[in-house]
């Protein structure tokens, strides 16, 4: 291993012999050869079979080391029949070092895991990645360049690992059905394998792929499939069920509570139709979006802006990237409860394309019962056309509709992403929003955004300018501000050692937000300054020195704090990560009478993640917030609490299979405030939630589930009336739950 670490003689000259052979590697296409059966995994343990398919070999580092040989041997081997893209990997290592564990889909972060990259449209732009762990549990994303990865893209392709006694072996078997292509009678694409090593911070791939470049799939490697393909007819139907049973205290008015009973039996459809292997229709009615689990707790008392949380339903997840936008025009948690829906989604040449249209029942039936839109739906309707150019350069249009009642909203946009050269990108978008009421234009706004960016090994840079109206108003966005004219400056520096001996890389970094509205009146302005270094075994230690000014209820508040963090993964059997900090903050709901006050405090978050066997972890997450008085708030003393609060979450996960589960998870929240100087009320709430699952496959899925949740409230006196406690006595909601769909492939 010793021996795999260059002098910084050697590797400038690696770098040299690497960029002046890129050009010629580029021209020549490897052609992957028809399998003759589908691979085995057991033939890949000891000595390979003669029809391995086309070796690859010579992986080199992304990560830490650019460039450098891979520090442990890695070979695949690819092949393909009529139905699939086969790849297999033989991962050298000792058994002992591997991190892997049984876990669900998607649960891969910090194992051992091997990587099949696929840009099926050769455009450069946008990719298929599919990763695997030494026992074959998968995750799978889309990539695009200028936007990430989306994690929540989920098709259907076979896996299976094994650690042997020299390392491990993977296999993959990627259907034709689960990608998207041109037909041709030979398809060119752009492939990458790779390998991941979480102990030593590897990350290494074949061809070689470097940070010097701001984009990845453009380095791809060139393949060719010499035959023609075809996903076939391509179908799917996903029907589903779902039993619940519920009882929840409704404490909206306190002298006047009663019990909610929800007894739902629902069932509905999906379908799925490809189109010329490329298009992808889906419909669906009364669409499957119950969740079986609940949302990461977030901090969210005494905040200014609405807080994000993420989409967790299946039919908004997948495809969502072909409506992302530099700033989020489409949000779909705005639709809160659809009843039938249709998505178009595809690639045609350089052109893609995206279109939604749905109902949402949830508007109707929150009014009373003697409104006129009592019981109506809203109609919505999202549109999305893109076109790609010079390469890995892209414009788009995205269109937004929303009716409900005598009331409309549009939107539309367009946003540009252009690479400059190897290192620079820039990103603008603009967007137009109109509401109106009775037939009649209320309100119109505007937004405007430019994003200028470099990424290199080293340094890094992303400088922002975002302008928004006061008027601009897109009812199915997430937009939680208007009226400012906000800039955005982003620096980071990176020093990378490696010969240290556990150290990987160390640098500054400094973000810069200042923020004015229309009249040109400083609003905020913050910045962040901290110094980050980073070793092997995934970990980190970071110092923040905080400042900034707020202007909140025609008050100037002048802020600063500071903060520490840590993580590791240094232990196979136990990461965790650490964040404490003391910030000055405003309390923005004080006590009647009092107007909002700078306060200090203090935060600490946790987690820690605890597995000591492949099947079985423990997870604990904690948030404690504490907020206390300067001097000359309301007469009280200095140091006095205005709110303490403790969030808890425990999980705990047995994985019997890669397919059957069970996890219980804890959330406990205890809130406790002064009355006399904030108008947020207290209170404590343990909530318990136990889910028993069957995941074979994205589609054909069971679970059976069961909640409760207890808070310190009581009912006493006649008539009853809603009263705090200082303990849990009060079983206030509770439910069961069936719920199971499965994926018929036609």
């Amino acid at each position: 291993m010793k021996q795999a670490i260059l002098t910084p003689l050697r590797r400038t000259a690696l770098c040299l012999m690497l960029a002046f052979s890129a050009p010629a590697l580029a021209d020549e296409r490897l052609q992957i050869p028809r399998a003759a059966r589908a691979p085995v995994l057991a033939d890949y343990v000891g000595q390979l079979p003669a029809d391995a398919g086309v070796e690859i070999k010579g992986f080199r580092q992304y990560a830490p080391g650019d460039g450098e040989p891979s520090l442990l041997e890695t070979k695949a081997y690819l092949s393909y029949d009529d139905e699939h893209l086969y790849a297999v990997f033989v991962c050298t290592d000792d058994p002992a070092l591997v991190r892997a564990r049984i876990a669900r889909r998607e649960d891969l972060p910090g194992d051992d895991a091997v990587q099949l990259e696929i840009d099926s449209f050769n455009d450069k732009q946008r990719s298929f990645r599919f990763y695997a762990n030494p026992y074959g549990v998968q995750m799978d994303a889309k990539h695009t360049e200028g936007l990430g990865d989306d994690f929540n893209f989920d098709t259907q392709w076979q896996s299976d690992g094994k650690i042997t006694p020299t390392g491990y072996v993977v296999t993959m078997a990627i259907p034709f059905k689960s990608l998207r292509f041109n037909r041709a009678d030979v398809q060119n694409w752009g492939i990458a394998v790779g390998r991941i090593v979480p102990r030593l911070n590897e990350f290494s791939y074949w061809p070689y792929i470097t940070k010097r470049q701001a984009a990845f799939v453009p380095q791809l490697a060139p393949v060719q499939i010499p035959e023609p393909i075809t996903s076939g007819r391509n179908i799917q139907l996903i029907p589903y069920g779902y039993i619940g049973r519920s009882r929840a205290l409704n404490a909206g008015d306190p002298a006047n509570t009663f019990w909610d009973r929800d007894d739902k039996n629902q069932a509905g459809l999906g379908a799925k139709l490809v189109l010329a292997d490329k298009f992808a229709l889906d419909l669906t009615y009364k669409p499957d979006f119950s969740e079986v689990e609940s949302d990461e707790p977030q901090v969210l008392i005494d905040k200014r802006y609405e807080v994000l949380f993420p989409e967790k339903r299946p039919f908004f997840l997948e495809n969502s990237g072909f409506f992302t936008t530099p700033q989020p025009l489409f949000f779909s948690r705005r639709i809160a409860e659809p009843r039938y829906g249709a998505r178009l989604t595809g690639r045609e040449g350089h052109w893609s394309v995206g279109g939604l249209l749905m109902d949402d029942l949830a508007p109707g039936e929150a009014l009373p019962r003697d409104s006129r839109d009592y019981g109506k739906t809203a109609r919505i309707a999202v549109a999305r056309v893109q076109n790609d150019f010079a390469g890995d350069s892209n414009v788009g249009v995205l269109l937004t509709d929303r009716k409900f009642g005598q009331q409309s909203n549009r939107v539309a946009g367009v946003d540009l992403r252009y690479k400059i050269d190897e290192n620079w990108v820039l990103s603008s978008q603009l967007a137009h929003s109109k509401s109106s009421l009775d037939g009649q234009s209320d309100h119109s706004g505007r937004l405007a955004f430019v994003e200028a960016s470099r990424s290199d090994r080293n340094f890094n840079y992303a400088g922002q300018y975002l302008d928004i109206t006061r008027d601009f108003d897109p009812a199915l966005a997430f937009i939680p501000r208007t009226d400012i004219r906000q800039t955005t400056q982003t620096a980071s520096y990176l020093w990378n050692f490696p010969d240290a001996p556990w150290l990987v890389s160390a640098g500054p970094s400094i973000k810069a937000v200042g923020t004015k509205d229309h009249d040109n009146v400083l609003q905020d302005w913050s910045s962040d300054a901290f110094f980050s270094v980073n070793g092997l075994r995934a970990t980190t230690f970071e110092a923040h020195k905080l400042d900034g000014f707020e202007k909140y209820a025609g008050l100037d508040f002048r802020k600063s704090g500071y903060s520490l963090a840590a993580s590791t993964e240094w232990l196979s059997w136990l990461t965790g990560w650490i964040t404490v900090g003391q910030n000055e903050v405003i309390n923005y709901q004080p006590a009647a009478g009092i107007a909002p006050f700078l306060g200090d405090a203090r935060s600490v978050s946790a987690n820690l993640k605890f597995t000591p066997v492949a099947q079985f972890r423990v997870e604990q997450t904690l948030y404690w917030n504490d907020l206390r008085t300067q001097a000359g708030v309301a007469g009280m003393p200095s140091g006095s609490m205005v709110y303490r609060e403790l969030l808890s979450r425990t999980k705990l996960r047995y994985q019997h299979s890669r397919f059957l589960a069970a996890h219980l998870i804890l959330d406990y929240s205890h809130l406790k405030t002064n009355q006399a100087l904030t108008g947020i009320e207290g209170g404590k709430r343990l909530t318990g939630d136990l889910l028993f699952s069957y995941v074979l496959s994205p589609g054909t899925t069971a679970y059976a589930g069961y909640t409760d949740r207890q808070e310190n409230l009581q009912l006493i006196g006649n008539p009853q009336l809603l009263q705090r406690t200082r303990d849990l006595d009060m079983h206030t909601g509770r439910k069961v739950f069936v719920k199971f769909s499965y994926l018929f492939q036609l």
